[in-house]
């Protein structure tokens, strides 16, 4: 073999050898990117099916008013603050209608002179009817103005008196002042709104439920409610009321109201404070549920990436593997799975993880995610 042609043969081997190499560690830097993911294994256990507002709801008060104006004034007395206790007939507020009172006392004194003009009319038409003065009626007409003046004249003094008790607001029942909306000096119109008053007992929240969620409500339902004001605790009540209308336009999210009452008296919790709740419409024994957010939708399907493998611990690599599923009942939180998948999967609870795609390498993180759909 000639020289030149030896080279040439051992010149391709090392660039084999070289382009071997490179393919190797390549691949073997590819294995060592596995990408973090946190999984769950699928086991058979309750799941409770829940539906929630809306919106933040809001505690209320069964008994509550707004009392009002109901002449023009000025507020000269208002000795009530937010958050304080009244009892039947205490004054609220109290009004200086002296504006309107100079109106009223001279449609009275008015009244009076026409009442006392007409009646002297009539004494003096009856004298000379009984001397065959007048006729019969120039009598009657003259009975007739004074019928009319007497009426003008109760009438003046019926709105005066009336006119007086609107200078002085009581509140109809015990109660505690919700909100003020005023203050002395303060000059209010007919309906201007002074303070509410709500009874401070009997309170029940009410929450917002989106329309696809009410064909599962019924009265009586287990409630659970969370108060912001009271951060940790939890408190039972049961649906009393479902609004038989839905509200919303064309834009909106059509909702109906729901009245939720507290199972047990609660002193502490008082009206206008914001609230969560949970209403469970059905528990569900012995079904396999993943936490909701390792669902994801592609292509119109649901599907959910598990691990490959069983028994994996923190630190274990695996493959991930993409898989199609059906689903039933969910509360948020975990959803039922139908289809798909069996008893013991690995479920990935991070499908968000960045590169994580069907067959990937990855490794697996600790997880606190509970593995099924009860609660703690």
């Amino acid at each position: 073999m000639k020289p030149q042609s030896r080279l040439m043969k051992r010149k391709w081997f090392w660039l084999l050898l070289a382009g071997s190499a490179v393919a190797a560690g390549l691949w073997l830097l590819g294995e060592g990117k596995a990408i973090p993911v946190k999984v769950t294994e699928l086991k058979p256990d309750e799941l409770r099916v829940i539906v929630n507002a809306t919106t933040t709801s809001t505690v209320k008060s069964e008994i509550e008013v707004t009392l009002s104006a109901q002449r023009t004034g000025r507020v000269v007395k208002l000795p009530v603050r937010e958050g304080d206790r009244v009892k039947a007939g205490d004054i609220i507020t109290r009004l200086d209608l002296s504006e309107e009172s100079v109106q009223t006392q001279s449609n009275l004194e008015q009244s009076k002179a026409n009442f006392e003009e007409a009646e002297k009319n009539k004494l003096r038409a009856e004298a000379l009817f009984n001397k065959s003065m007048i006729a019969q009626q120039d009598l009657d007409a003259a009975s007739r103005t004074h019928e009319v003046a007497r009426a003008q004249y109760h009438a003046a003094m019926a709105d005066a008196e009336v006119k007086q008790k609107y200078s002085i607001i009581r509140t109809p029942f015990d109660g505690v002042v919700a909100q003020k909306y005023t203050e002395v000096g303060e000059l209010l119109l007919p309906g201007s709104r002074i303070v509410m008053i709500v009874h401070p007992e009997q309170i029940y929240v009410l929450a917002t439920i989106d329309e696809v969620d009410l064909g599962r409500l019924r009265p009586d339902q287990p409630v659970s409610i969370t108060v912001d004001a009271f951060p940790g605790e939890t408190f039972q009540g049961h649906v009393r009321r479902i609004s038989p209308i839905v509200s919303g336009g064309k834009l909106e999210t059509r909702t109906a109201d729901v009245w939720i009452y507290f199972n047990e008296p609660q002193p502490k919790i008082k009206p206008g404070m914001s609230a969560d709740v949970e209403i469970l419409v059905m528990v569900l024994s012995n079904v396999l549920s993943v936490p909701s957010q390792a669902i994801i939708e592609r292509d119109g399907k649901k599907q959910i990436y598990c691990a490959a493998g069983s028994d994996l611990k923190p630190g274990d690599l695996s493959r991930a593997i993409l898989k199609p599923v059906e689903i039933g009942e969910t509360n948020w939180s975990f959803t039922q799975i139908t289809g798909g998948l069996a008893a013991g999967e690995q479920v990935i609870t991070t499908p968000e993880a960045e590169g994580l795609k069907d067959q990937a390498r990855i490794k697996i993180e600790p997880d606190e995610i509970r593995p099924s759909g009860t609660d703690p």
